[in-house]
């Protein structure tokens, strides 16, 4: 069985990671995107930064003319360089922006007055 601990430097999770190019595989290849002008996309952040999945995701579709709205979780990090990180795997015809931390218990009335603040 896989050793769970985080500073355990062969994990799947920190090998993953410490590859900039590691693309993970998606299960599901069919969001529907196309759908959308502003697409809300959230993850954790590890080691300052958005999981390679999400740099599959992102890889995976043409995200032209639409607004990607970045949110996240973190145990004490802020978004570091993800935006950074993120700009790289999708076309330049898109724009990408930091929504903001969304940490603890939200509410919809929360949720509601941060999406007004973007």
């Amino acid at each position: 069985m896989e050793d769970l601990n985080w500073n355990n430097r062969e994990s799947h999770s920190s090998l993953e990671m410490n590859s900039k190019v590691s693309r993970p595989p998606l299960a599901d290849k069919d969001a529907g995107i196309e759908k959308y002008d502003v697409i809300f996309l959230g993850f954790p952040i590890w080691w300052y930064t958005a999981p390679r999945i999400i740099n599959t995701f992102l890889e995976s579709y043409d995200f032209s003319g639409r607004q990607i709205i970045l949110f996240a979780t973190s145990g004490g990090s802020g978004f570091g360089k993800t935006k950074d990180d993120l700009k790289v795997s999708i076309s330049k015809l898109a724009t990408i922006m930091e929504g903001g931390l969304l940490n603890g218990k939200q509410t919809k009335e929360s949720l509601r007055s941060w999406v007004e603040r973007l």
